[in-house]
């Protein structure tokens, strides 16, 4: 098949040095190895970039919240400053709250202490889809950061076998022959090195956003919690 036909002998006879002209002279299973680990790199970093504009806003929006939460006592004081902070998760959790606090007060306008746990439900219903959305991606992340030095060995591992079996077919094993195919075969483990360690570092990072994330949902969900039940003691004075 004329696809896995060697290129390497044709590489030592026009080797040029240049990353670019090795890239282009590389065997074809290595040519494909590099072109996969370059869509990697695209997804990793629209990950990457994606991820951290979010979790960045829903930090600074999240304290905001928070820092709104603990100074109000109103609840049409509450909502305006949720509203100016703009869309995050805890401004989600929220309006879930008021939503289920609206199916519960009824037209009454008021709803019995026994419903208090409809409401504390829904935001922990809320903070596990949060939860999900804030984590949807990075699984691919760490999959791109484990797998691809092991995709680029695999190019390197394909493109050595490849010269030296070209140089079993010519009979000469002087380093000027070895040494085109081997530095283009490397390039595929550079590859993968380079696709992988920033995947790994931001993957780390991201993770720990998250987490900050999640403990900023749980802080919403206790402090809100707390909101009401004060609320409800000051109508029931």
């Amino acid at each position: 098949m004329p696809f896995f036909t060697s290129t390497a002998y044709a590489a030592t006879a026009q080797f040029r040095g240049e990353i670019g002209a090795m890239v282009v002279d590389s065997d074809p299973i290595v040519k494909l190895v590099l072109f996969l680990l370059f869509l990697f790199s695209i997804f990793s970093w629209g990950i990457i970039i994606q991820k951290w504009m979010l979790l960045s806003r829903s930090r600074k929006r999240g304290q905001l919240i928070l820092d709104t939460l603990s100074d109000s006592w109103s609840m049409v004081y509450l909502k305006e400053n949720i509203a100016k902070a703009g869309e995050c998760p805890l401004s989600k959790l929220f309006h879930e709250a008021q939503d289920e606090l609206k199916k519960v007060s009824g037209k009454a306008g008021s709803f019995p202490s026994s419903m208090i746990g409809n409401i504390e439900n829904r935001i922990k219903s809320e903070t596990a889809q949060q939860t999900t959305e804030l984590t949807h991606g990075l699984g691919f992340l760490a999959s791109i950061s484990n797998a691809s030095p092991f995709i680029g060995l695999f190019g390197t591992v394909w493109g050595i076998m490849d010269s030296f079996r070209e140089i079993g077919l010519k009979g000469s094993a002087n380093l000027a022959t070895v040494a085109p195919g081997i530095s283009e075969a490397l390039i595929a483990t550079a590859a993968g090195l380079f696709v992988a360690i920033p995947a790994v570092l931001f993957y780390n990072y991201l993770t720990s956003q998250v987490g900050h994330a999640i403990t900023q949902m749980e802080r919403f969900q206790i402090d809100f919690m707390n909101w009401i039940r004060r609320s409800l003691s000051h109508v029931g004075e």
